[in-house]
Order: structure tokens, then C-alpha cells, then sequence
């Protein structure tokens, strides 16, 4: 067979099945007849166009039912905007729908209007189509699920055709969308959840952003509890502003609840003006802003904060004294016009203050200014905001979630500045502190020193002189008496000799400028062989050749004198030696060792350590020091003290 042919034979088979599915789709789609509707074709859900109801308006709150037959009906797009988005006055009167309605079936058949958000009230009114007929209120059908709130029943009768008047009283606020349709009772759930599911996505992003301001808000409210800074007080105020305004509008949208009518009314916008005031009161005290440091910037926050209340307090009175939005919505509309120009005027005169952490506050208002102006031109734009990107909420918040990251910036730069400056105050006491400390310590020092001065230069001016002068009359006197010994003379001439050499011991201890290592050698050395001058014992002292000039205090340099003198006398009047060799060692210590080449010590002595030896041990032991008594070929006694 020719293609041609199959050709033709295919389009004879294909032709009539698209007739007929044409002529379905549009009973579906577009079940109309001029100015009627058929709602018996009505399968799921259909929206009317312009062409098939009429629209009034009236500013009377209630209107006798043959009175609403009698307003002057015109064609919607005269009446209402295109885009379905009420604007103005049309938000303060009631709406009024004159439409024409059958039934074509054999049968009672009922749909439900819907006529689109936010309205407070739906009241429908029928009229027969016969000549004469009273306009009768039809009872208000409400289905049975959750947003029944939002639909009213339409019933007919089989082959019944009347004239349908709908009142409807729109929320005075910016975003009331028209958009009047009829649902098939058993499409409703499904309707519902597609009028929602356009705002799925906005819902769970401002969802997650307002998880991400509940954290904020316990971080903010926990460093306000530790620190008890007035500014994290505020910006926890902020937050639960911001929070509320995206949590309610969420969380309530489409609800048909008084509550809802009036937070979408009024108290979104207070919320938001409430924000403001406790951010201006935030960065007042976060970035210290006073009319002394900064008069400019002080005098911008002031003025935007007293707009604020002042705007908050007019609104009020606008909203509950008065039922036309015109004056709200205007109100409105410059308040969130005079934010962003004080805003924007705060961000030029922060960034020509050139400070880091005003820097980190500049951008963060830059988001919030530059996203809340999208977002305010969406919302007065005509347009339906049905895609996330085309949402004012989500701009709104995508400047929010810009300034909370700024401010954690600004935070975290402005903690650890705080940190650093803390940790250079605490260095800065804590070195006057030892500053003063020292001094303190070196008074005590020089007093100390003084008074040791004072007490060597009176004993050495006063005892000394009277110590000198009994030993030359003690002299004196045994030179003048030639008649006999006079034991009593030599005693007191002896005493009055060791006294004095004792004394001359303790002003060399004394004095300050004797405290070193090379004094207390030289000392030693000089005591030692005057020490053995007048006896029979030969004295050898052995001084290594470099002595570190290091300091060694009047204590340490006395207990170490007065052992190497103890140990001295010990070989005088106890070894019987002829030598004595004293050998002065410095290394890692100081070492001195004193032999003798006398009898020793006896074995048991040795055991019992005498007063002298244990006298020796413990004046050692005072400055740290090691001492040790040996028997070779006499006596060695070692003292081994660090330096």
C-alpha cells in the first residue's frame, strides 16, 4: 500500500480520538459557556478567568442582601489587579463576586469556592435567574478537614441556574492574593496541600534559619550571663524579634486564625520595628558608640531609634482607631523606606571611621540592607511569589543570615582584641607589681644594709676603741709593775685581745662591701697565718688563681669563717702539729680542706663528733654545705659549699 494511503487511513483513525479528547479536556478545563459555569463538569478544581464573574466593592461593612444585587458590577481587571495581588484600598472594603452557576446533571451536585488568601470572611448569596427573585443567604458549608476555614459550598439543584454573590472581607495587608476557583469536594485535601506545597521550600529554609537564630540566641544570652555585657542583652532581643517574625509567618501561613490575621495585620510589623530598636541599643554599646566618641554616629542610632518608636507608636494608633489600610500600608512602606536610608547613611559614615571591628558591622548591615531591598521590591512589585528565589521572606532572610556571620566575625575579633589587651593590662600590673616588689624588697635590702653599717661602724667606734684601750692599759700596766707575775693582767690582756679579734670578725661580716667570694678568701688566708704568727705551727695557705667575683652574703660568708676558725683552733690546741696545710679550691664549689700532721682525732671522738666538729657540720649544713672530718697522717677536714 502507497504511504500516502497509510497516511490518510492513519489520520482518518487519529482524527476522531483527538476530537473527543479534546472535547474532554475542555469540559475539564474549561467548562464554561459564556457566562456560565457549569459546575456539574467540574471533576478536580477550576479557576475562573475574568470573563466569567463581575466585581464591586463597598466600603460598608454589612449590606442587606437585595442592596448587594444593586452594587455596580464591573469587569474584574477595572476592579482588581491583573497579578491577583490586592493592593491599597482594596485591602479595606469588602469584595464582592457576582457570578452565574448550573447544574446540568440529573443530579444534586455541590463544588466549594475558594477565593484565594488572606481573607477574614466568606459569605455567599444566591439568586434565582427567574424574573423577580430575592437574593437569599445560602447557609456557610464548610468541609470537613483542616483548612475548612478557607472554603464555602456551593449547591444546585439538578437543571438549576442562579446567580452567585460572594462577599468577601480582605486582612488589611500587603500580600492578599485573589485568585477565585471551585474544587470538587472530593479534591479538596489535594487542593489544600498544592496551595501549601508552593511554600515548602521557603518553609524549610526559614525553618533552618530560625534553628540557626534559636543558637544564636542561647550563645548571645550565654555570654550576656557570663560577661553580663548589656549589648549581648540586645542582640538576644533582636534575635527573638527576627525569630518570631520568620517562625509566625511560617509556621501560621494560610492559617484562616484570628491570631494570624493580626500578627499578618500588625504584629509582624511591631516585631520589626522592636528588632530595630534593641539592634540600634546592640551596636550602641557593642562597638561603644556615646556622643563623646562619635556625635555623628551617635546622633544617626538616636534618630533611627526614635523613628522607630515613634512609627510603632503612630502605627498603632492608625491600625486599631482606623479601617482603611491605606494609611498602614504607606506608613508602612516609608518606615522600611526611611530604615534602609539611615541604614545605608550608617554604613557610609562606618566605613570613614576605618575600624576593624566597625568594619565587620558595616557588612554585616550591608546584607541586611541590600537583601531587604529586594525584598521590599518584591513585595510591592505585582507579582505572585510562588519560587524561593522569587520570595520576599527569603531574601529578608539571606540578609539576616549575612549579619549574624559578620557579627560572629566582629565578635570573635572584638573577643580576641579584648584578650589581648587583658593579657597586656594583666603584664603591665603584674610587672608594676614585681616593680614595686623589688623595690620594696631592695628598701628592705638597703635598710637592712644600713643598719648592719650603722651597727659595724658603732661597734667598731665604740667597743672597738674600749676594747683597744683596756688591752694598751692592760700592757701599760705590766710594764709598769716589775714586782712579780701579775696572772690577772695577762688574762685581761688575752681576753681583751680575743674579744677584739672576735669583733673585728663580726664588723668584717657585716659589712656589706666584703660580700664576695674574693673577700672571704682573702679573709681566711690573712686570719690563718695571723691566726699562727706567735706559735710554733707553721701555716701553709693554697689559693687556686681564678676566683670568680661572685657575691656571697654576710651569713653564708660568716658560718663558712667561723668554721674554718673553728677548725683552726682545733689544731692549735688539740692536734699537737707543726704544719698546717690549707688549701682553698674553686671549681663547680667552693672547697676547703684544712690538714694537719698532728696526732688525729681518736676513733671514739670521732663517733661522739665534740661540740667543735658538731658546731662545723651544722654551720655547713646553713648554707648548704658538705663537711667531712678525716684521719691521714693527722687530721683533714674538709668544708665543700656551692657557690
Amino acid at each position: 500500500m502507497p504511504i500516502r494511503k497509510i497516511a490518510a487511513h492513519v489520520q482518518l483513525a487519529i482524527v476522531p480520538f483527538l476530537c473527543i479528547l479534546l472535547v474532554n479536556t475542555n469540559a475539564q478545563i474549561n467548562p464554561f459557556n459564556k457566562q456560565e459555569v457549569n459546575i456539574a463538569s467540574i471533576q478536580t478544581e477550576f479557576t475562573l478567568s475574568p470573563q466569567q464573574y463581575e466585581v464591586a466593592t463597598s466600603t460598608v461593612a454589612i449590606l442587606n442582601p437585595n442592596d448587594i444585587a444593586g452594587l455596580h458590577y464591573k469587569n474584574t481587571n477595572a476592579v482588581l489587579p491583573a497579578s491577583g495581588k490586592l493592593r491599597g484600598n482594596t485591602n479595606s472594603v469588602n469584595i464582592y463576586i457576582k457570578a452565574l452557576f448550573t447544574n446540568t446533571s440529573d443530579t444534586v451536585y455541590n463544588v466549594f469556592f475558594y477565593p484565594g488568601y488572606y481573607f477574614k470572611s466568606i459569605f455567599l448569596f444566591k439568586q434565582s435567574t427567574d424574573a423577580g427573585s430575592n437574593i437569599q443567604t445560602v447557609p456557610g458549608l464548610l468541609p470537613n478537614f483542616k483548612y475548612k476555614e478557607s472554603y464555602r459550598g456551593i449547591i444546585l439543584q439538578p437543571k438549576e441556574k442562579s446567580y452567585f454573590y460572594i462577599q468577601l472581607q480582605p486582612v488589611k495587608i500587603q500580600v492578599n492574593t485573589f485568585n477565585p476557583e471551585l474544587i470538587n469536594p472530593a479534591f479538596l485535601s489535594a487542593h489544600a496541600a498544592r496551595v501549601r506545597e508552593d511554600n515548602n521550600q521557603i518553609s524549610i529554609f526559614t525553618y533552618i534559619i530560625v534553628g540557626i537564630l534559636g543558637m544564636m540566641f542561647i550563645f548571645s544570652f550565654a555570654n550576656f550571663i557570663v560577661t553580663g555585657k548589656k549589648e549581648f542583652l540586645f542582640y538576644c532581643l533582636y534575635i527573638l524579634s527576627n525569630a518570631g517574625i520568620l517562625f509566625g509567618k511560617t509556621y501560621m501561613y494560610l492559617s484562616t486564625s484570628d491570631f494570624n490575621y493580626f500578627f499578618e495585620e500588625y504584629l509582624d510589623f511591631m516585631l520589626l520595628l522592636t528588632g530595630i530598636v534593641f539592634y540600634i541599643y546592640f551596636l550602641r554599646y557593642f562597638l561603644e558608640i556615646n556622643s563623646q566618641s562619635n556625635r555623628l554616629l551617635y546622633r544617626v542610632l538616636i534618630s533611627i531609634e526614635v523613628l522607630a518608636i515613634i512609627f510603632s507608636f503612630v502605627y498603632t494608633f492608625t491600625y486599631f482607631l482606623s479601617d482603611t489600610i491605606t494609611g498602614l500600608a504607606m506608613m508602612e512602606m516609608i518606615m522600611k523606606y526611611v530604615i534602609l536610608l539611615t541604614g545605608f547613611l550608617f554604613i557610609i559614615i562606618g566605613i570613614r571611621q576605618r575600624n576593624k571591628l566597625m568594619n565587620y558591622i558595616v557588612l554585616g548591615n550591608v546584607c541586611v540592607m541590600v537583601f531587604g531591598f529586594v525584598s521590599l521590591t518584591i513585595v510591592v512589585a505585582p507579582v505572585q511569589q510562588s519560587l524561593v528565589l522569587s520570595n520576599a521572606l527569603f531574601y529578608y532572610e539571606m540578609g539576616l543570615v549575612g549579619e549574624l556571620a559578620f557579627f560572629l566575625l566582629g565578635l570573635t575579633y572584638k573577643s580576641r582584641t579584648e584578650l589581648i589587651n587583658k593579657v597586656k593590662t594583666e603584664d603591665a600590673v603584674s610587672h608594676e607589681n614585681e616593680k614595686k616588689n623589688f623595690e620594696k624588697q631592695l628598701a628592705i635590702i638597703q635598710a637592712r644594709q644600713e643598719e648592719r653599717n650603722r651597727i659595724s661602724a658603732d661597734m667598731h667606734d665604740e667597743l672597738g676603741g674600749g676594747m683597744t684601750a683596756i688591752r694598751l692599759m692592760s700592757e701599760l700596766a705590766k710594764q709598769r709593775i716589775h714586782t712579780g707575775d701579775m696572772p690577772e693582767i695577762e688574762k685581761i690582756s688575752a681576753s681583751a685581745n680575743d674579744l677584739l679579734s672576735k669583733m673585728n670578725a663580726i664588723i668584717w661580716s657585716m659589712s656589706p662591701a666584703n660580700d664576695t667570694l674574693p673577700n672571704l678568701i682573702a679573709y681566711i688566708r690573712s686570719y690563718a697565718f695571723e691566726f699562727f704568727e706567735n706559735s710554733s705551727i707553721e701555716c701553709r695557705v693554697n689559693v687556686c688563681e681564678d676566683i670568680p667575683a661572685i657575691e656571697v652574703t654576710g651569713v653564708k660568708r660568716r658560718n663558712i669563717f667561723l668554721a674554718v676558725k673553728e677548725a683552726l683552733s682545733n689544731v692549735a690546741q688539740h692536734a699537737g702539729a707543726d704544719t698546717v696545710i690549707v688549701n682553698i679550691i674553686c671549681d663547680k664549689n667552693l672547697k676547703i680542706s684544712i690538714a694537719d700532721n698532728g696526732k688525729g682525732i681518736p676513733p671514739k671522738e670521732m663517733e661522739l663528733m665534740g661540740i667543735g666538729l658538731s658546731n662545723m657540720q651544722k654551720r655547713m649544713e646553713s648554707v648548704q654545705g658538705w663537711f667531712q672530718v678525716k684521719n691521714e697522717n693527722g687530721t683533714i677536714v674538709i668544708l665543700e659549699i656551692p657557690f
